[in-house]
């Protein structure tokens, strides 16, 4: 179980519990579903879910909690965070929209989005307020393990990283037509620019692999030796 607790000056915590062996995006047959949860409002062009399987967008069922308790924070508001994960707390203090940008990628990498799942290797292994050397080492290397295992089992599989680049453009994709959800969906800007947070990272991936890669290159030196 992952829990965050985002405490606010002056009012009481918000506290979300993950489990992150769980989906993020199971509908709950009574309840009253709004206009920008809808599956077929938006929905992204190449989705895999056949239409009357679901009602729901399942990206944007996922997120729908945070939504819930941030539409009257603003994005820059600061805000203290306690992470708890097994059996280690991670303490912060930052904008509200790094720390949601935090939750919001784990949440989402739970959902059942057929792009956004692709993440859960990441999501069980979560690491809170990862910069942006630090997410191109992660989706780095669990692209290249799930590739090396794919290879193993006897499935086709994509030793360079042609086919990682052609998952973050997918994931880009995801992200601004949730992006257009989420603007229906809350008053004000904090889990908006959480998401624009979240897609810049994958975006600057996207543009330039290659040169994070060199970035990191140092960090190998015992293996290039």
């Amino acid at each position: 179980m992952i829990t965050y607790n985002f405490t606010f000056k002056g009012e009481k915590s918000l506290r979300f519990e993950v489990n992150e062996t769980e989906s993020t995006s199971i509908e709950s047959p009574d309840q009253p579903i709004d206009e920008w949860l809808k599956l077929e409002n938006g929905k992204c062009d190449g989705c895999e879910i056949p239409k009357g399987d679901r009602k729901t967008c399942p990206a944007a069922l996922s997120i729908q909690p945070i939504l819930s308790k941030f539409t009257d924070k603003t994005s820059h508001e600061i805000v203290k965070v306690t992470v708890e994960i097994n059996d280690f707390e991670i303490h912060a203090s930052m904008p509200a929209q790094n720390a949601v940008r935090s939750l919001m990628g784990l949440r989402l990498a739970l959902s059942d989005c057929h792009i956004m799942k692709m993440l859960r290797p990441m999501a069980s292994f979560h690491v809170p307020f990862g910069g942006i050397d630090h997410s191109h080492f992660r989706f780095v290397g669990m692209y290249l393990t799930g590739q090396y295992l794919r290879r193993d089992r006897g499935h086709c599989s994509n030793g360079n990283l042609s086919g990682l680049r052609d998952f973050i453009n997918s994931l880009h994709n995801v992200n601004t037509k949730l992006s257009k959800r989420i603007a229906l969906g809350t008053e004000k800007d904090t889990t908006n620019n959480s998401l624009v947070i979240l897609d810049t990272l994958t975006s600057i991936l996207k543009m330039d692999i290659d040169a994070s890669l060199i970035r990191l290159k140092p960090y190998f030196k015992t293996y290039l030796e």
